[in-house]
């Protein structure tokens, strides 16, 4: 088992390195590196180097990478395992969303694609780092739950004595789903106002060009939207942590509700550099980083209220 934990994880740090690569090629228009070639770049697998084909060819070595882990780990688990349905489940959307973004990177290189559509990948890349994150935790959680307990009450981890998570109450569950719902539309806003171009449309902040309803169509619209959107984000985010304040019996929820805060928060002040003048690569993987931070929690903590799998009984591998 700890053999293929340690693969699995090997695996999510290799997608989260993918979509902090990705935000790399798009922040730096590096998209057409290796020109309209795929899976080649510039149609040879040594062409003359520059820039941006070092960027762009770099992030299809890095996604190839994470397919070949994916598949190891997927093959893996299921020979392994194969009594746990849900970690399957899990390995294989890994191994699904890496195929779909893989595809739509080349469907980008070789058919130019619309904003709405580029926007897209970054939103599949995420789901591809969320799967591969849960795999992880999942077979952390079988190792736990393999372990002799003390006794019937729940460890600090939030289980119980069989190593099955208690119950979330049905109010915190649904808003945990329903907060993942809404930030993976507002993060996919997001990606959008990056592809349109639109990143500095509003200057100043909190303000957008000095008003507080600007123009509400094209680029200024859309960031504007974002804006909108990210703040709305906060609010939730901070009844959910109220909320979870509440579960005296899931420390678990708590914490992640805790640095699911201080992410969005980090999240929303890097963002803000953005219009007051601090617009660079750097700033922007740290806001790219920072999203894929806090999407990683609160997928962690969707999973947390999942109910618990009955047939499953961990298998040494």
């Amino acid at each position: 088992m700890k053999a293929l934990r340690a693969v699995s994880l090997a695996n999510a740090v290799v997608m989260l390195l993918a979509v902090l690569w990705g935000a790399w090629v798009t922040s730096s228009d590096s998209g057409d590196g290796c020109g309209a070639s795929w899976p080649l770049c510039k149609g040879t697998f040594m062409p003359e180097w520059d820039y941006a084909a070092i960027v762009e060819f770099g992030h299809r070595v890095v996604s190839a990478l994470a397919g070949l882990l994916s598949v190891i780990v997927l093959v893996w688990i299921f020979r392994a395992l194969p009594a746990q349905l849900r970690l399957k489940r899990l390995a294989f959307g890994t191994f699904f969303f890496v195929v779909l973004q893989g595809a739509l990177g080349a469907a980008a290189v070789l058919w130019p694609q619309p904003d709405l559509v580029m926007a897209l990948h970054f939103g599949f890349s995420l789901l591809c780092f969320t799967f591969a994150l849960l795999v992880t935790v999942a077979l952390g959680r079988l190792d736990e739950a393999a372990r002799p307990a003390p006794g019937p009450v729940s460890g600090p981890s939030g289980l119980s004595a069989g190593g099955a998570p208690l119950p979330a109450a049905p109010g915190l569950r649904a808003q945990i789903w329903g907060l993942a719902v809404y930030t993976y539309l507002v993060i996919y806003l997001g990606a959008y106002v990056r592809h349109l171009g639109a990143s500095l449309a509003c200057t100043g902040w909190p303000l957008c060009n000095g008003e507080l309803i600007p123009t509400l169509y094209g680029p200024v619209g859309a960031n504007f939207a974002h804006r909108l959107g990210a703040a709305l984000a906060v609010i939730l985010i901070v009844r959910l942590w109220w909320t979870a304040r509440q579960a005296a019996d899931r420390p678990d929820l708590r914490r992640g509700a805790a640095w699911a805060l201080v992410l969005m928060l980090a999240q929303v002040a890097s963002g803000a550099l953005f219009p007051l003048g601090y617009l660079n690569l750097l700033t922007q993987l740290l806001h790219t980083g920072l999203i894929a931070g806090f999407w990683g929690v609160l997928s962690y903590l969707c999973y947390l209220t999942l109910p618990e799998e009955r047939e499953a009984v961990a298998v040494s591998a």
